[in-house]
């Protein structure tokens, strides 16, 4: 148990990364937990960990889940809407150069459950033969290059499928005809500037032939870009 007595320039981070912590804790454990739970979790004193609840309650980041247990709020849904907005702003200028550059359909998808749902979207302006998607829609994570591409960022698991195992080897993914009978599809998953996974995937879906590896790479440099914060 450390002690809460930290000196005045080290306070505010401490809190703040103990605020945080707690988050954390309460979205992998995906269930109500007691102060007692958290503070031993957390290795502080129970006193901290109900100022930090006072704090998140109040901004709506935790609520009360009766019986003295409490959850995630609504406040961290709208949070997350905000950064979907960010990451749908981030990607679109290097989509529409992809998908200029292809003369295939560029898309970015975020992971939702077991699924993968499009956030953005751009066809491509001169190709009259391509395919036409929607922000919104969703299919299955290991169905389409997209969906595989965030599975082989997350931690390797022994139920991976093989197609997720010769994604992670080769640095991209690539599917064809999954979804779409004729369609190829390559993408490779976003990172933040720290390496670390966003759950989401940038790439683009063709309805002819393309040189993978050329499309991966340049999948490769604009999901750098993007991690970079670069236009």
């Amino acid at each position: 148990m450390t002690s809460d007595s930290d000196g005045p320039a080290q306070s505010g981070s401490l809190t703040l990364d103990r605020g945080l912590r707690l988050l954390e804790l309460l979205a992998v454990e995906d269930r109500d937990m007691t102060v007692a739970e958290l503070a031993t979790s957390l290795g502080v004193h129970r006193q901290a960990v109900y100022r930090l609840l006072s704090t998140l309650r109040a901004h709506r980041f935790v609520a009360d889940g009766g019986a003295g247990r409490y959850r995630l709020g609504l406040g961290v849904i709208q949070l997350t809407r905000q950064v979907s907005h960010e990451l749908r702003r981030a990607t679109a200028p290097h989509l529409r150069k992809l998908a200029h550059e292809f003369g295939a359909t560029a898309q970015c998808v975020v992971a939702d459950g077991d699924d993968a749902v499009a956030l953005a979207v751009v066809e491509p302006p001169a190709s009259v033969y391509h395919l036409s998607q929607h922000s919104g829609a969703r299919h299955p994570l290991d169905q389409g290059a997209s969906g595989l591409a965030v599975l082989m960022a997350r931690k390797p698991d022994a139920a991976d499928p093989p197609a997720v195992l010769e994604a992670r080897e080769a640095g991209y993914a690539v599917s064809r005809g999954k979804l779409t009978a004729g369609a190829v599809g390559v993408a490779v998953p976003l990172y933040d500037g720290d390496g670390n996974s966003l759950d989401a995937a940038i790439g683009i879906i063709s309805m002819v032939e393309v040189d993978v590896d050329h499309v991966a790479k340049r999948l490769t440099e604009a999901a750098g870009q993007i991690a970079d914060g670069d236009v």
